[in-house]
């Protein structure tokens, strides 16, 4: 699991890693849910896996994973972070 940390064109620092289920439509734990410490159902889309990009609180999800992702320039990160999915906070 590649780990990336970049700046997008706001000074605001992400991180972002891809995340692949154990299994077909389940993930044991979320890397994108320090607090995920059992088994969760995944939401449909996400079975092959995801970019999960972080700041703070903020998390957004991207399906599929782009091929080289661990490649691409700050700019290029900031374009996928734009377009993946925001995360709904747990309460």
């Amino acid at each position: 699991m590649p780990l990336r940390e970049f700046d997008d064109s706001e000074g605001v620092r992400w991180r972002v890693w891809d995340v692949v289920p154990d299994s077909p439509g389940i993930l044991a734990s979320d890397p994108a849910d320090h607090d995920a410490h059992r088994s969760t159902r995944l939401t449909p889309g996400l079975e092959g896996g995801w970019l999960a990009f972080e700041h703070g609180s903020r998390k957004r999800r991207l399906s599929p994973i782009p091929p080289d992702w661990e490649r691409l320039s700050p700019e290029e990160l900031e374009r996928l972070r734009d377009q993946a999915r925001e995360v709904p906070r747990r309460l």
